[in-house]
C-alpha cells in the first residue's frame, strides 16, 4: 500500500516538474546544465537576450529534447532579430524558427509553437506560410484555442514591410557591405 502511495506521489510530481532527463552517470553535468538554464532564463527575464543564448545552448547540449529550453532559445533569437537588419536579422529569425520547429517535433501537441512559427513567417513577410500554420491550428482546435486566436489576430493586423525608397533620377545609390575578392 505504501509503495502505491509513493508511486502516486512520484507520478504527481513528475507531471508538475520541468522535464529534465537525469543522467545518473553524470550528476555534475546535470547540475551544471540546470544552472546554465536558470542563468539563461534569468537573463531573458532581464531582457539580456544575446547574453542568454550561450547559457541556454549549454543547457540544450545536455538536454536536447527539453521543450522549455527550445522555447526560450526560440524566443531569445526572435527578439534578437528585431534589433538586427539584413542577413543578421534573417539568420536570427531562421534560428528562432528552427528551435520552434524542433520543439514541435519533440512535443507535437504544443499549439503555441505553431503560433510562434506563424508569427515568425509574418516577420519574414511570408503571410502565405503564416496562413498555413493557421490552417494547421484550425485543424487541431476547430472550436478555437488561444494559439489559433493569437495567430489569426497577428495575421489580421499584418502589414507588409514598406519597400525601400526608390532613388531619384540622377541620384547615385550607395551599396554597403563586403564582397569577396
Amino acid at each position: 500500500m505504501r509503495t502505491l502511495s509513493m508511486l502516486a506521489i512520484a507520478a504527481l510530481l513528475a507531471g508538475t516538474a520541468p522535464v529534465f532527463a537525469i543522467d545518473f552517470a553524470d550528476p555534475a553535468g546535470d547540475r551544471q546544465a540546470r544552472l546554465e538554464f536558470d542563468i539563461g532564463v534569468d537573463l531573458v527575464n532581464h531582457q539580456k537576450y544575446v547574453e542568454a543564448t550561450p547559457h541556454l545552448e549549454a543547457a540544450l547540449q545536455k538536454f536536447p529534447d527539453d521543450v522549455d529550453i527550445l522555447r526560450y532559445l526560440g524566443f531569445a533569437h526572435r527578439i534578437i532579430a528585431k534589433n538586427r537588419v539584413g542577413t543578421a536579422h534573417d539568420a536570427e529569425v531562421r534560428l528562432a524558427n528552427a528551435y520552434y520547429r524542433r520543439a514541435l517535433d519533440v512535443s507535437p501537441s504544443h499549439n503555441e509553437f505553431l503560433e510562434y512559427m506563424g508569427e515568425i513567417y509574418l516577420e519574414m513577410d511570408d503571410p502565405a506560410s503564416a496562413h498555413t500554420k493557421l490552417d494547421e491550428l484550425r485543424q487541431r482546435c476547430p472550436e478555437g484555442c488561444r494559439a489559433r486566436d493569437e495567430l489569426a489576430a497577428a495575421i489580421a493586423f499584418y502589414q507588409p514591410a514598406p519597400p525601400p525608397p526608390a532613388a531619384e533620377p540622377g541620384q547615385r545609390t550607395t551599396v554597403t557591405g563586403t564582397c569577396a575578392r
